[in-house]
């Protein structure tokens, strides 16, 4: 099963997968604030569980706001593809320009692959390599459960932005159209921000990346 808690100023989505035996995967962990932290722990006391692993879909801020804690706490490291690598050493600078005071990152695994399979106690996902937001965004497929941890690629209505540092149109909806539009339409999308939607949603109604490929992003990527 899936948790989300809504984290720090940014609205950041951290997922909370149940693995079995009393094991959690914390993926893209924002909690910034004791308040968040607090929630975070009374759900794992509510599981009856742990946290076992960190995994990271993209590094902007908004999504490792609470990796200082988690290592800490847990003694557990963020593994992430290593081509958002540079964006996580990013981290405490981009804190500054917004004047947020950030604890020090601890060092990442840089351990996740394109194609890889990872398989966690109960559950088994595959990685897909969705750049365009970040040039090291994966998503994490659960084909059994039927839902992928997107990141900030694809939201409900909308997709992620691609004016900062790292970002590239044309790969996002390459992303979106190549490695998120081919799962069956039922795939339950668990995105960064705001609430769930469906890969068939976003096929038939996203603005911006659509199966019809009449979207804002698609004619602008084509000019």
């Amino acid at each position: 099963m899936v948790h989300s808690l809504t984290c720090n100023g940014f609205g950041e989505q951290t997922y909370i997968v149940e693995l079995g035996q009393g094991q959690l995967l914390v993926v893209d962990p924002g909690m910034a604030t004791s308040e968040e932290r607090g929630a975070f722990q009374a759900l794992c006391a509510r599981l009856k569980a742990r946290p076992t692993e960190v995994l990271l879909t993209h590094a902007h801020l908004d999504h490792v706001m609470g990796c200082h804690w988690m290592f800490q706490t847990f003694g557990l490291a963020p593994r992430m593809h290593p081509k958002d690598a540079p964006t996580y050493q990013q981290g405490p600078l981009a804190a500054q320009m917004y004047g947020i005071s950030m604890d020090p990152l601890p060092e990442p695994r840089l351990d996740v692959k394109e194609g890889q399979v990872l398989v966690f106690g109960d559950v088994t996902m595959e990685v897909r390599f969705v750049p365009g937001h970040a040039p090291g965004h994966v998503a994490f497929v659960c084909h059994e459960a039927g839902w992928v941890l997107g990141g900030d690629v694809l939201f409900q209505r909308s997709i992620g932005r691609t004016d900062l540092p790292g970002c590239h149109a044309p790969d996002l909806v390459r992303s979106i159209e190549q490695q998120l539009y081919t799962l069956p339409e039922e795939t339950v999308i668990w995105p960064g921000h705001g609430g769930p939607t469906t890969v068939g949603e976003e096929k038939a109604l996203n603005p911006f990346v659509n199966a019809a490929g009449s979207g804002l992003l698609q004619r602008e990527a084509e000019g």
